[in-house]
């Protein structure tokens, strides 16, 4: 990466922004701002962050369009929409009020909605308590006329009808009671009329809803039912308009809210942009990086765009400056980014872990997934539907992944002799560490081999690292005899097992000086090398005696973990193979039922794999991701590097026109 500065009139920064946006491989730094520019600049971006949000709301009430797992494999050709400005200013207060006037239009419509289902929710419930009256021959004309008897009409809560009727017993009321709703009851109770005040106390303490017919209403009960039908029915046919104008919109409205969309996002980009840029009283500059190999297309750029009105320089200040990462691999390589990733970036004084782990994880992934017949399905699978996923590169990455994964786990397959479960005709290549304790001994030894050179590399390359940092005395008083003291255990243990008489006859000094000299060569070379000593210490806490003995025990503890940790390759390994081998049991079982027998026995083949596949291919994959972050990457890798991101402005839905008048 070069860090690189553009220098040139403030009134110009938008037209070098379309620049580097034709440019496309320039990544901005942030620099100094007033505080008024920047107030400004926080109340722009936040406008746009609302308008973006109210589009993507609109667009959810409006398109109905269903989502599918197959949308993956097409690409919709985007309809592009023209759009006209004077400058961006202007554009961004055009599309705010293109945005707000139809999110008005939408809201009063979805208000609309909301008051006739409000009001149907009256009407229903009215509809229903009309229709119990009717149904009980209720005649309110008459009922007023009563001089003696008080009759009243009420819906009560369901779960207090009891409570009511044994309050009321014994008292001289008559009372009539019906099931309204799942939740409601609907009474007529009737009393001498100086027991009216009575009676309404107690149906007002049972939270009861005495009836009054609404005025706008007749008082004949078939009459009032009558036109509240014909209410429910208009109000359905309004409701009916209003979403059919709604649909109308999304119809209409479907290409121009992606084009609104991407026109905020567009502006918010730019602006995002300007609010990094130096800007003083006339002159503004723009800072950041590009790599290398484009310095000079950037500067051909520039230069034709701006006629001569900026100058693009070479920052040599910058050298403080943490520069981005861009990472570039084949396209074997590529798709293992995703996993990276999960971790972090790589910077730029770091060993980028990509291309090793391109290899290292389908192999371990391989080991605890051997199996000819499942490895093939996956590197099939995943070679076809990653060719042809067109929508969503993640997606397709996986289905890399996964492919390279099936290649390992089908040499894996064949050097263990197995396929679906079952033993290979020829037998295996290598040996089947399934059918004796001593070949299981032997690749629990092998994994466990396999875990010491991955993390005796991942030391290896922990010492590369510190040597790309210039950091000499950590290369070789930290890193070196981490290694040295790795592989001087393992030479221990292999030679004399647990014999520790045998250690302490002297071979036991292999380990133990690489130990003492990551313990103490730091503190001893610091003592040393201080007046001068110019690379400043990563960790200071740990370049004192004491520090240094507490870390390299954590170390040792860490390593002695780290290291049978990979002993996981083969109990995922016999968990495949015992899974399988009780699905194929199963189908053995089912062989003697005659056809309904071989009928079952497919369906137990077909599902027990799949299921088999399915479960513990997840498994084993979490379980590679583990020895990947955990036991390999926090040997050497940080992963904080800063994703390369250069200003580029996106144009798939919108054809944008900007009329700038000339001074």
């Amino acid at each position: 990466m070069t860090a690189t500065s553009i220098v040139c009139t403030k009134k110009d920064v938008e037209s070098v922004l379309e620049s580097l946006n034709t440019f496309g491989e320039f990544h901005i730094e942030p620099s100094g701002q007033d505080d008024a520019n920047i107030e400004q600049y926080n109340a722009n971006i936040q406008l746009l962050q609302e308008r973006i949000l109210d589009v993507d709301s609109l667009t959810k009430q409006l398109i109905h369009e269903k989502g599918s797992l197959l949308g993956i494999f097409k690409v919709n050709e985007p309809k592009k929409i023209n759009v006209t400005a004077e400058n961006w200013q202007s554009l961004l207060e055009d599309t705010s009020q293109q945005i707000l006037t139809l999110k008005n239009e939408i809201d009063s419509l979805n208000s609309s909605i909301s008051g006739l289902n409000e009001k149907n929710l009256e009407l229903t419930h009215l509809k229903k308590v009309l229709q119990s009256m009717q149904n009980a021959g209720a005649d309110l004309e008459a009922v007023g006329d009563l001089k003696l008897i008080y009759v009243a009409f009420a819906s009560m809560p369901l779960k207090n009808c009891d409570a009511f009727n044994v309050a009321v017993a014994g008292q001289p009321f008559f009372v009539k009671q019906s099931q309204l709703t799942e939740e409601e009851c609907f009474l007529y109770v009737a009393s001498p009329s100086k027991h009216q005040e009575e009676v309404d106390r107690i149906l007002r303490t049972y939270h009861a809803d005495l009836f009054q017919m609404p005025p706008d209403l007749p008082n004949n009960v078939a009459e009032a039912l009558k036109q509240v039908s014909q209410q429910l029915k208009d109000n359905e046919a309004k409701e009916k308009a209003v979403n059919e104008k709604l649909n109308k919109l999304g119809e209409e409205n479907s290409d121009r809210l992606a084009s609104l969309k991407e026109t905020a996002s567009n502006i918010l980009t730019l602006l995002t942009a300007e609010k990094k840029i130096l800007q003083t009283d006339r002159l503004a500059t723009v800072k950041g990086f590009v790599p290398e190999k484009k310095f000079t297309e950037l500067t051909q750029t520039v230069n034709s765009k701006m006629e001569g009105k900026a100058l693009v320089l070479k920052d040599e200040t910058a050298h403080e400056t943490q520069p981005p990462t861009k990472v570039v691999h084949g396209r074997f390589v590529k798709p293992f980014e995703e996993i990276v990733k999960l971790y972090g970036l790589p910077n730029y004084n770091e060993v980028d872990p990509t291309p090793l782990v391109a290899l290292t994880f389908p192999i371990l992934f391989g080991l605890m997934f051997g199996d000819l017949g499942h490895g093939l399905i996956l590197l099939i699978g995943g070679s076809i539907v990653g060719s042809l996923i067109k929508g969503n590169q993640s997606i397709k990455n996986v289905c890399w992944i996964m492919a390279a994964c099936g290649i390992a786990a089908s040499v894996a397959g064949l050097l263990f002799g197995e396929a679906f479960g079952f033993m290979l005709p020829w037998g295996p290549l290598w040996f089947s560490p399934f059918h004796s304790t001593d070949t299981v001994t032997s690749f629990l030894i092998f994994s466990l081999f396999v875990g010491m050179v991955q993390i005796n590399a991942g030391i290896a390359i922990e010492m590369a690292n510190y040597l790309l940092k210039h950091n000499k005395a950590d290369a070789f008083l930290t890193a070196l005899p981490k290694l040295l003291f790795f592989i001087g255990g393992i030479w221990l243990v292999y030679t004399y097992q647990l014999n520790f008489g045998a250690w302490l006859a002297g071979p036991i000094l292999l380990p133990v000086i690489p130990f003492v000299i990551m313990v103490a060569g730091k503190p001893i070379y610091t003592k040393i090398a201080k007046p001068t000593a110019t690379h400043e210490s990563e960790h200071p806490e740990q370049e004192t005696l004491v520090g240094r003995f507490f870390e390299g025990g954590d170390f040792f503890t860490r390593l002695l973990g780290n290291t049978i940790s990979y002993s996981r390759i083969l109990a995922l390994l016999m968990a495949h193979w015992a899974l399988l081998l009780a699905v194929n049991n199963i189908f053995e079982l089912t062989q003697a039922m005659g056809a309904l027998g071989l009928v079952l026995g497919i369906l137990v083949i077909v599902v027990g794999n799949v299921g088999v596949l399915a479960l513990e291919g997840l498994i084993v994959f979490i379980h590679t991701l583990r020895l990947h972050f955990y036991e390999w990457f926090s040997k050497f890798y940080g992963g904080t590097g800063t994703e390369f991101n250069p200003f580029k402005q996106t144009f798939s839905h919108t054809a944008l026109t900007l009329n700038r008048k000339k001074k």
